[in-house]
């Protein structure tokens, strides 16, 4: 009769090299971005963990000992790797284990964490027809410490959504005048960083504004979901500021390939929402 441990083990070890060739066949090192790998390393990086998953997948399929304590180890990495993303905002994924579709975060936790208890079955086998006290208590405690991990993300997932939603407080448009910023439909004005290449924000800021102080965290926010943010302080390019013809601080403009789409005096996340939103619709809206 098959045992539990090196049914476990088998699986682990099935799912461990899909998810190795599902990598290799994409090639998709992007997908490392969320995890704030820097651009030069997301591709070593990529293919580090494929061949590990690899590796260790194998190693379990012909039973090598100890490698199911490898695969322990790397489910670990995987759902402390997911709690980081999830405590910097990023609420989807497209982690390219099995095929490229995209999940919430806490659905590819919760997967993590089951392959987590899948490895910890097959490192610590037990007859389930008379276990013993020690194997009862081993057990319990991983699927606490796996309910524990959970947990632990689905309340740093909800402050930060407590927070998110303070930040909307406030009026829900942003102020724009024809003549304070760069003009609306012409070319943006030139900026460092500034790729000129699909939806760009640029955010002005001063160092004693307490408004840009309590903004900042939504300008990060919008970032980490894919909004490309530059942040310009007056103290450290005040030549930027003239150039752009910001009127005071905090000023935001939405770039859409290199044009100027919508600009305005912004206090909260949701004024800094409104603009792009304003922005996207001036895009898709005029004429040919």
């Amino acid at each position: 009769m098959v045992g539990i441990d090196t049914l476990a083990r088998v699986i682990a070890g099935g799912i461990l090299v899909w998810a190795a060739l599902s990598k290799a066949t994409s090639r998709d090192a992007e997908r490392l971005a969320p995890y704030a790998i820097p651009p030069s390393l997301r591709a070593p990086a990529y293919w580090l963990l494929a061949a590990a998953e690899a590796a260790i997948g194998i190693l379990l399929l012909v039973d090598v000992p100890y490698s199911p304590f490898a695969a322990l180890g790397l489910g670990g990495l995987f759902m402390a790797a997911l709690v980081w993303v999830r405590m910097r905002g990023v609420r989807r994924l497209d982690c390219g284990c099995f095929g490229s579709k995209e999940r919430s975060v806490e659905f590819l936790l919760g997967r993590a964490s089951g392959f987590t208890a899948l490895a910890a079955l097959a490192a610590f086998p037990f007859d389930v027809s008379s276990p013993t006290r020690d194997t009862v208590v081993t057990v319990a405690l991983i699927v606490l410490g796996v309910a524990v991990v959970v947990l632990g993300a689905l309340v740093l997932a909800l402050y930060r959504q407590v927070g998110i939603l303070t930040l909307r407080v406030g009026p829900g448009v942003a102020l724009e005048l024809a003549e304070e910023g760069p003009p609306v439909g012409e070319q943006a004005p030139l900026l460092e960083g500034l790729g000129r290449a699909g939806s760009e924000l640029a955010v002005f800021f001063s160092p004693g504004c307490r408004l840009c102080r309590q903004l900042a965290p939504a300008v990060r926010a919008l970032g980490r979901e894919g909004i490309d943010a530059h942040v310009v302080y007056e103290n450290e390019d005040a030549e930027s500021f003239e150039r752009w013809a910001v009127p005071g601080t905090p000023f935001a403009v939405h770039v859409v390939d290199g044009i100027v789409a919508a600009k305005g005096t912004v206090n909260t996340l949701e004024q800094l929402e409104q603009l792009i939103t304003v922005g996207t619709e001036r895009v898709e809206f005029a004429p040919a």
